[in-house]
């Protein structure tokens, strides 16, 4: 049976994210403890046990003249002894009508592996979204960070999303996130040892999620960055995550670095109750995926 889940059955849902995901408990006790809401998980349960769960996290799809309400598929996971039965193809068709009748016109998902994107689109997801991987040393964002005394910048999550909506809303097909979403980004990869640098004065931040991923290597997982603040945000990036290696994931077309790195696809997305394609001259983004 598929319906929505339960305040109560929050303590089922984390083992079964355990038991999919071989992730230790404070994973999903933060995801379930600080941002779940029962009305955007949907449940498939056998003899009252749930077998298999998916969450519907809202977001908006930027359109040529506007923005379209949408939902990206998260944790999407079936219990080991449920699977090869059906069950997560009936969720994903579930979660489609499900998302039709609350409004939304997109259903977005990043799988967790290649394997995953043929399954996707046997379930009408179509790849999509792309992101440029850049290894960049460390004498290039010396050469290019700004030479001035560098205190910690603070910004408002409220802040940081506008920049990024302002971003990504010139892109149609891009998801844009709530600024509660953004600070509920910030918070989960914090748990994963994710950090949020930022870089400017008020009104003209940039930031950087960046991840240690080695001793001598970082990896920045988003950056959006203010019109001539990249000098800045390097030199923050350096300050607070020394290293000899870097990898930048980017938005495909985004000016940074542009024309080096290799591109790939990173996300899908299938249009629900009637909407369509968004077509796009640029490469659409997804991001802030919590992958």
């Amino acid at each position: 049976m598929i319906g929505l889940a339960e305040w109560k059955m929050r303590a089922e849902l984390a083992q079964l994210w355990q038991a999919c995901f071989h992730e230790p408990r404070r994973y999903p006790t933060y995801f379930l403890n600080n941002y779940f809401r029962p009305e955007d998980c949907l449940v498939y349960q056998v003899h009252g046990e749930i077998a298999a769960a998916v969450y519907l996290l809202p977001a908006r799809v930027v359109l040529s003249d506007g923005t379209a309400q949408a939902h990206y598929i998260f944790a999407a996971g079936t219990q080991p002894h449920f699977r090869s039965r059906g069950f997560m193809a009936s969720l994903l068709a579930y979660a489609a009508l499900y998302g039709t009748k609350r409004g939304d016109q997109y259903s977005v998902v990043l799988p967790a592996d290649q394997p995953l994107y043929s399954y996707y689109e046997r379930n009408c997801y179509t790849n999509y979204y792309k992101i440029r991987s850049v290894p960049v040393p460390r004498a290039c964002l010396v050469r290019a960070g700004a030479k001035l005394p560098l205190g910690r910048s603070l910004a408002f999550p409220s802040e940081l999303n506008g920049l990024r909506n302002s971003v990504l809303s010139q892109v149609p097909g891009s998801v844009l996130w709530s600024s509660k979403r953004f600070s509920f980004t910030a918070g989960f990869g914090s748990i994963y040892g994710d950090e949020l640098v930022c870089s400017g004065r008020p009104g003209r931040h940039s930031y950087a999620f960046c991840r240690r991923t080695a001793r001598d290597a970082c990896s920045i997982r988003e950056a959006m960055i203010f019109p001539a603040g990249f000098p800045e945000l390097a030199a923050a990036i350096l300050k607070r995550f020394p290293a000899e290696r870097y990898e930048f994931r980017l938005p495909a077309d985004q000016k940074l670095f542009l024309g080096e790195g290799t591109e790939e696809w990173c996300g899908m997305i299938r249009p629900i109750g009637g909407a369509a394609l968004v077509t796009s001259a640029s490469a659409p983004y997804l991001g802030l995926a919590l992958d």
